[in-house]
């Protein structure tokens, strides 16, 4: 399979974007524009196929200077004990919106969200209390989809139908499809909600959230200082790394890397290990497992102080310094036998087995290298740590926001109301236990103490919040994304050196600039 057909199918969502976003004779020029950039790559071969919490004001406690984006956390004055369901709003008090709360009664708000099974299950209980216990009567009807793409494709087919009655009023997805579907005029912007005084969210509620999160969802117009906000962010998760606590110290290593240098001592040791162990299936393994996710390069892209987003003008960056100096290093821990890939291995099985010291994973995969630890007979201790840096260390966070779309005003506060629900803090404490994510808000944490003090990496992870860089929201980042995992198997295929990587980073900011020139 040629390099262009690898990142044209390497993902079924990435097919179907180009199909939705592009013209007949951009797809065209666009596919021209990978051949040609692609097929310029000197290969020989083709590619080859995120301890117990304590307090709150102990987990961010921190003296260290955020990195640019981070979603440093922040004291404020939110109580960290509330009401099990939010306050009354004082209607008296006029409002901007102009909606009576009589108007609410009896309004039913349709909920799009893309989980089925157990997790739909927990959210839909969430949303039955809402149910049970507004004063206004108003009634959440869920629409479950089996994923983010199957609610994708619902949404498009729905602004596509000749009735706009067949749009959900509120639904969860991520901030580049928000911003996508905002060009088709049908996003609500909450920058009213949000600083209504009647209805609307505190200065102390909004300093609540963590402000990285809480910075995703506002787009300001090209050229203008007008800001519109187009979701409030639900939950997070990230890539973080795993690591072998037990394995470690019998090596002689007692902490977890904290530095670049640090992690290539030890995944060299555990290499070096492995190999005098003789076993030839084995030859070559125990360092860092090399994983092609795009989260595992976005992750060292920030660890060494690169960026994805050009800081000075709109679209991407890649031809800096910063991110030639990630690219050199991972491409080195290859070539040193300290890192490894193998098609077709499973990175939870090897992990398990001491065949890697180090692996890339989300935080929705814990609870899956918990299994195979346990499938493995293995009582290593493990544990979640950031990508080490020497200026900062970070963990690559993702996550979709709630939307509003746009009907009438008594309709949009209902939704906006549903939307608090989720949001408030004891509530999003139950759905991100449920989930084993990160909270948007700060405040969230101090109901989580308990169960995450009964789940040590979940624990960790919470603890790595003021160590959290976003990923990109822009619209092209639903390709983007992936073009960035072509772009590290291109890195790592064993026919390419070190000496291409500024061509292969030139390449990749052409293809990023063609794809954000068209897909919006």
């Amino acid at each position: 399979m040629t390099g262009l057909e690898r990142l044209v199918r390497i993902h079924s969502g990435f097919h179907r974007m180009l199909r939705r976003y592009l013209t007949p004779f951009y797809g065209i020029a666009l596919g021209l524009v990978f051949i040609l950039l692609f097929s310029a790559c000197d290969r020989k071969t083709a590619i080859k196929p995120g301890s117990a919490i304590g307090t709150q004001a102990e987990v961010f406690a921190s003296t260290a200077s955020p990195a640019p984006g981070s979603t440093q956390t922040h004291s404020n004055n939110t109580p960290t004990s509330l009401p099990a369901i939010p306050p009354t709003p004082n209607e008296r008090t006029p409002s901007p919106l102009g909606v009576a709360a009589s108007e609410l009664r009896g309004l039913q708000v349709k909920f799009w969200l893309p989980w089925t099974g157990a997790t739909g299950t927990a959210l839909q209980a969430i949303l039955d209390e809402f149910n049970r216990t507004n004063q206004w009567g108003i009634t959440v009807q869920m629409s479950a989809y089996e994923g983010f793409g199957r609610l994708d494709e619902a949404m498009e087919s729905a602004l596509t139908a000749e009735s706009g009655d067949s749009l959900p009023d509120v639904l969860v997805d991520y901030g580049y499809q928000a911003r996508h579907w905002d060009g088709s005029g049908v996003i609500t912007d909450l920058s009213s909600y949000v600083n209504d005084p009647v209805w609307g969210l505190t200065s102390d509620e909004q300093a609540d959230f963590i402000p990285g999160f809480w910075a995703e969802d506002q787009v300001t117009a090209g050229g203008t200082h007008h800001t519109r906000r187009l979701g409030i962010p639900f939950y997070r998760s990230a890539y973080v790394l795993y690591y072998n606590q037990t394995w470690a110290r019998e090596l002689g290593y007692l902490d977890p890397p904290t530095t670049p240098e640090d992690f290539r001592v030890q995944a060299c040791a555990a290499a070096e290990y492995i190999d005098r162990q003789g076993d030839k299936s084995n030859l070559g393994k125990g360092g860092w497992m090399i994983t092609t996710q795009p989260g595992a390069l976005i992750g060292w892209i920030y660890a060494f102080g690169g960026e994805i987003t050009n800081p000075d003008s709109a679209g991407y960056l890649f031809t800096t310094t910063e991110t030639r100096r990630a690219f050199e290093y991972l491409k080195g821990l290859q070539e040193s036998g300290c890192a490894w890939s193998e098609t077709g291995a499973e990175v939870q099985n090897e992990f398990a087995n001491r065949q890697a010291l180090f692996v890339v994973g989300s935080l929705f995969d814990i609870p899956a290298q918990r299994e195979a630890f346990v499938h493995a007979g293995n009582t290593d201790e493990w544990m979640v740590i950031p990508f080490p840096s020497s200026n900062h260390q970070v963990v690559d966070t993702y996550g979709p926001s709630l939307l509003v779309t746009q009907s009438t005003p008594a309709q949009q506060l209902a939704a906006w109301l549903v939307v608090e629900w989720l949001v408030y803090p004891p509530k999003q404490a139950e759905w991100v236990e449920e989930l084993e994510a990160y909270p948007t808000r700060q405040s969230t944490l101090s109901y989580l103490s308990e169960v995450a003090n009964a789940n040590t990496q979940w624990a960790q992870a919470l603890e790595l919040l003021p160590d959290a860089r976003s990923e990109p929201s822009l619209a092209s980042w639903s390709v983007m994304r992936w073009t960035l995992e072509d772009a590290t198997m291109e890195l790592f295929d064993q026919q390419f050196k070190t000496i291409q990587i500024p061509s292969l980073l030139e390449k990749l900011e052409s293809v990023a600039t063609e794809i954000f020139s068209q897909v919006r």
